[in-house]
């Protein structure tokens, strides 16, 4: 079962207690709070502390229909991209919001999707959730803000299809995924997204994804004056990834290359790769690891990131995280850019309403 399809199926199990439930709703809570220490925004302000709540109402619409959400509630600086930035504010997000539709016969599910969703490309955007990202920051190639690729929903509509140990999903947005708009945003072109995968073996799956669509749009901080117009400049992305989980190793990892088209000035290209280990030492122990790497075009130079973590888990559905994450570049200084981090993760779970 691909890993996207794994959020609908907790969801559905959560309903109800057997497939019997025709209607339903539950409302589970992700609360992390975080303390933070680096100087990227400067000395005077670390260390900082910040707090993330998740909200995702799930609702039963019936034998096929269902209805997702995902609202998100942090004070900055909590993502560490968030840093760099001298402000402290409190932000909320709708991550996703949507209506699906879903039907099973044997091996063989169908499952479309309309509303706000997370992007199809790669195999980390599901994983925003604290409780669901064995590290503490997300890899190179994604950011909630700073990207490339957001974790952040975009308007679209989607269809997953596995069949036996295949899997493909498509999906058509209102915006790239580099730069997602809301409606009602001006300059609002379509993108279209597209990926599948295989289980090899029990535990080892294969994908690849691939994108197309505008993402540059009028007032864009990179649209140069003479620029052409936004629709004739299709940003491109592919990309391949891995999971494969065994005994007490779970490894997975991504490489993708993403072309950014310009005619004012020369094209630019950005390139992301990263592996991430977890190891588990005991039911309430583990460490983890992640090595990525990012080559940027028009003077810029690769940059290389690594990330230990140490968690764990002192009653159920409690979560700590202990780590360090270092950066290397052209333009990192010593360890000004690293940063140090203890995260605290809860799972709430409200009781569930269901009708047989």
């Amino acid at each position: 079962m691909i890993a996207r399809d794994l959020l609908l199926l907790t969801a559905a199990a959560a309903l109800a207690s057997g497939q019997e439930a025709q209607f339903g709703a539950t409302f589970p809570v992700v609360i992390s709070g975080q303390v933070m220490s680096t100087d990227r925004a400067g000395a005077e302000h670390s260390p900082s502390a910040a707090y993330r709540m998740i909200v995702s109402p799930t609702v039963k619409l019936g034998a096929n229909w269902f209805g997702y959400s995902a609202i998100q509630v942090h004070r900055s600086p909590y993502f560490f991209e968030e840093a760099y930035e001298k402000t402290r504010e409190t932000r909320v997000d709708v991550l996703q919001a949507y209506i699906g539709y879903t039907r099973s016969a044997r091996d063989r599910t169908l499952t479309v999707k309309a509303g706000q969703l997370t992007s199809a490309f790669g195999a980390f955007p599901l994983r925003y959730d604290d409780s669901r990202n064995a590290l503490i920051d997300m890899p190179f190639g994604y950011g909630a803000y700073g990207g490339p690729i957001s974790v952040y929903g975009i308007p679209g509509v989607e269809v997953n299809a596995v069949i036996g140990r295949a899997d493909a999903r498509a999906q058509f947005t209102n915006s790239s995924p580099i730069s997602p708009r809301k409606l009602w945003d001006h300059d609002q072109y379509g993108s279209f997204t597209a990926g599948g995968g295989y289980a090899i073996a029990p535990g080892l799956r294969a994908g690849v994804s691939a994108f197309r669509g505008a993402y540059l749009y009028r007032g864009h901080e990179f649209y140069f004056p003479g620029e052409a117009r936004p629709k004739d400049l299709p940003a491109t992305g592919y990309g391949v990834d891995v999971q494969a989980a065994r005994g007490r190793w779970n490894v997975s990892g991504e490489v993708q290359r993403i072309q950014l088209p310009y005619r004012a000035i020369p094209y630019f290209f950005l390139t992301s790769a990263y592996g991430e280990a977890k190891f588990t030492l005991s039911p309430r122990w583990y460490v983890a690891g992640r090595s990525g790497a990012q080559w940027r075009t028009a003077g810029l130079g690769r940059y290389d990131r690594y990330e230990a973590v140490v968690g764990f888990r002192p009653a159920s559905r409690h979560l700590v995280k202990a780590g360090y994450e270092w950066l290397q570049g052209r333009w990192v200084r010593g360890a000004r850019d690293n940063v140090l981090a203890v995260q605290y993760v809860v799972q709430v779970h409200p009781p569930t309403w269901a009708i047989r």
